[in-house]
């Protein structure tokens, strides 16, 4: 058993299509992943200054609280409005209809705005345009309120307005929420095409378990034959070659998290150590599914692998592999049809590291570790079944 599991590893890592399929091609898909998908929640929610147009009718020295506050909100790097003067309410109404402003504010004669907004748009959800819009009329709501206060209390209690903590309270922003977090990690979307891809990656080294069953088939290679009339039980020899599929397939796997890890700065909730227990058990996973693809009676060897690139791209699409329309199907067959994702083992790798990800306990951790269990061993029981039947009229 020994010299089987010794020179089965020594003849899959010789083999040039599992070094490139199973070792570089998730490697490269990180890199590309990386390059793609890195900064969109970087970027997801800077909000650019909000273009609004301004048409002043007010009277000399009225607009002076406004122009104020106008002069405080588009100064700086961080911008919040870009104002642009317009003469007449229909210059103003113009700008609007060609989308060049969000919104258009006019002064009265005392210099109170009142605001315009721009259509809404047919999006659902939640557009950045709509929060442009939400965020512009707040500005005019907060100035509102802030100089009805100031004009109350000038008429009441003129007094106050010498206290410097009220003065500054009325120039002051405040925060009225606070961030709270009820996940492990701070969330960040672009981390579930990573382990969408280490999914593919662990059903991809399914192909180590396939070239090893067929290197113990007799009628598959020359290999094959010699090892089916020596000395060595079958059951031996199976378990020494799906022992070195194993290994292959677990190093391989591991050097692509620790790429996506340490080179790429993907995060995993701090939770490394339970990420290398998934990747044992994902390997195994894809031996015993490699073995099955591989013990399938009456398919040419030559078809085998396109068999088994075809399963993985195929559950790959529902794991959302292929970017984020991909990732909203994914998302939408979890909800409507729960069933399809416990029996798509890409799906259910990929839920392992997001699992560590998002929650604070490992319960759901080990519920999907146990899934894959199971899924191993229907694998596993399904191969020894076709192996056991398969019998040759020569060798």
């Amino acid at each position: 058993m020994w010299n089987t599991f010794k020179y089965t590893t020594l003849s899959i890592v010789r083999e040039r299509s599992i070094v490139v399929w199973v070792l570089l091609f998730p490697l490269i898909l990180a890199t590309l992943f990386n390059a793609m998908f890195k900064g969109i929640d970087e970027n997801a929610h800077d909000l650019d200054p909000i273009p609004v147009a301004i048409v002043n009718k007010s009277e000399a020295g009225a607009d002076k609280a406004f122009q104020t506050m106008m002069d405080m909100l588009s100064e700086g790097d961080e911008a919040l409005l870009a104002s642009v003067e317009a003469k007449t309410s229909e210059e103003a109404q113009a700008l609007l209809r060609d989308n060049k402003t969000i919104g258009t504010i006019t002064l009265d004669e005392n210099g109170w705005p009142s605001l315009e907004l721009s259509a809404v748009s047919g999006e659902t959800g939640v557009s950045m345009e709509q929060v442009k819009r939400t965020v512009l009329a707040d500005v005019v709501d907060d100035f509102c309120r802030t100089r009805t206060a100031v004009e109350d209390i000038m008429e009441n209690d003129p007094q106050a307005i010498r206290d410097p903590e009220i003065v500054r309270s009325f120039v002051r922003l405040d925060d009225y929420t606070s961030e709270l977090r009820i996940t492990h990690s701070q969330t960040r979307e672009y981390v579930r095409y990573f382990y969408a891809l280490l999914g593919f990656a662990a059903l991809m080294a399914a192909n180590v378990g396939l070239t090893a069953v067929g290197a113990i088939q007799p009628n598959i290679s020359p290999l094959g034959a010699r090892r089916a009339i020596s000395g060595t039980g079958r059951a031996r020899t199976l378990a020494g070659s799906i022992a070195a599929s194993w290994l292959v397939s677990f190093l391989a796997l591991v050097v692509a998290f620790v790429y996506i890890r340490f080179v790429l700065g993907v995060e995993f909730g701090g939770r490394e150590a339970a990420c290398i227990l998934g990747i044992a058990v994902s390997a195994l996973m894809a031996t015993a599914f490699g073995a099955l693809v591989g013990a399938l009676p009456h398919v040419p060897a030559s078809a085998k692998g396109g068999i088994l690139s075809g399963i993985t791209c195929l559950l790959s699409l529902f794991a959302g592999l292929y970017g984020t329309p991909a990732l909203r199907l994914a998302d939408q067959v979890a909800r409507n049809a729960p069933w399809a994702t416990a029996v798509n083992p890409v799906k259910q790798v990929s839920n392992l590291f997001y699992s560590l990800y998002v929650y604070t306990d490992l319960e759901p951790f080990f519920q999907t570790l146990g899934v894959l269990a199971l899924t191993t061993a229907v694998f596993a029981l399904v191969a020894a079944l076709m192996m056991r039947r398969q019998s040759y009229a020569s060798l």
